[in-house]
């Protein structure tokens, strides 16, 4: 059994990620809410009735935390579905996400030991980002590349201010998920939380690196990017990295995915194709050189690189279920966006006004 305050406690850092994301975003506060809202509580909601359908809720407070993340899964899924989707589109998107692959993919990499992926693949992740990253990643990949018009647009430019206040919060979301994985402090809790805390700040580092490299700026939106490539690399194996191999994993992993995703100023927030390969690399990059060099059962202790192929099937697996059921996803959200443009465009045709006599 978990500790319940260490989850409930978790649940709550948890929720601050989509939030932190939702900064960077280039959709209306109203919108953002309007959006996220609803897809987070269907996706939430969808995980719990999982559980339960499954054999019952034995341990509330785990579910909750499993439920927070589910739901702030599918919260940034359908804010960055929204460019191109519109609003309609990214709701429906988002709650399609909650529905239908998230309560797939997470008891395959989260449920009870073994999981499907440690069985099937015989990979190894710790704080689940085959779920948290690779999922989404697949699913946004189908909008990115799929046709649809662009809806909304960025209508004022991030500051360095606001994008230091969303990764820190997303960052804090990272580090709760990454100790309440564990379910329980113990003699992990703090090699865990020191490794995330490190990992993630070398990855945003080697992020700005990289974009000083190739394309002579960095721009606020890497640190958010660096972030969220730190915990996809990191999250696969935060207790069995030691300080060398920790950094790096951080190092390649952040430098890797910084290329993968492309020039941020031409690459606006959003789902795009730059945007997926870039989480892809990492958790890419990351398992591999978790599997080279985490304590006790990397290449040094096995002699084999059978684990490196493990992790590497494991995220081009799920990168390929999460697309193909993120297709009748798209196609519903594509019908809810052709269904909103007409009422959008009557009320900005006829605006509502009010008189007094």
């Amino acid at each position: 059994m978990s500790d319940p305050a260490l989850q409930l406690l978790c649940a709550a850092l948890v929720l601050l990620a989509p939030i932190g994301i939702a900064l960077v975003l280039p959709t209306g506060r109203t919108s953002r809410i309007a959006v996220a809202a609803p897809a987070g509580v269907v996706g939430a909601g969808a995980l719990a009735i999982t559980a339960a359908l499954g054999g019952g809720i034995p341990d509330p407070s785990a579910r909750a935390l499993d439920a927070a993340m589910a739901g702030s899964i599918a919260a940034v899924v359908a804010m960055l579905a929204v460019p191109r989707l519109g609003r309609a589109g990214g709701a429906v998107f988002g709650a399609g996400y909650g529905i239908l692959i998230s309560p797939v993919v997470f008891p395959a990499v989260l449920g009870e030991y073994p999981t499907v992926i440690a069985t099937l693949f015989g990979a190894v992740d710790y704080a689940g980002v085959l779920a948290t990253h690779i999922a989404p990643a697949g699913a946004l990949l189908v909008v990115a590349v799929l046709p649809a018009r662009v809806e909304v647009r960025a209508t004022d430019p991030i500051r360095w201010g606001r994008a230091s206040l969303g990764a820190g919060m997303v960052a804090i979301g990272a580090l709760g998920w990454f100790v309440g994985v564990e379910r329980v402090v113990d003699e992990l809790s703090a090699r865990i939380l020191g490794n995330g805390a490190l990992g993630l700040a070398l990855a945003v580092m080697a992020w700005l690196v990289m974009e000083r490299i190739r394309w002579a700026r960095s721009t606020p939106l890497s640190l958010v990017s660096g972030v969220m490539a730190g915990w996809a690399a990191i999250g696969i194996g935060a207790p069995f990295l030691a300080p060398v191999g920790l950094v790096a994993v951080a190092l390649i992993s952040g430098l890797a995915a910084g290329a993968a995703r492309g020039d941020n100023r031409r690459n606006p927030p959003g789902a795009s194709a730059g945007a997926s390969l870039a989480v892809i690399t990492a958790v890419l990059v990351g398992g591999v050189m978790t599997s080279l060099l985490a304590d006790g059962f990397g290449l040094a202790a096995t002699g084999t690189l059978v684990l490196t192929a493990a992790q590497i099937g494991a995220v081009l697996g799920v990168v390929i279920a999460s697309a193909v059921l993120a297709l009748p996803c798209w196609a519903v959200a594509a019908i809810a966006r052709r269904l909103a443009v007409p009422v959008d465009a009557r009320r900005r045709a006829h605006p509502t006004t009010t008189s007094s006599g």
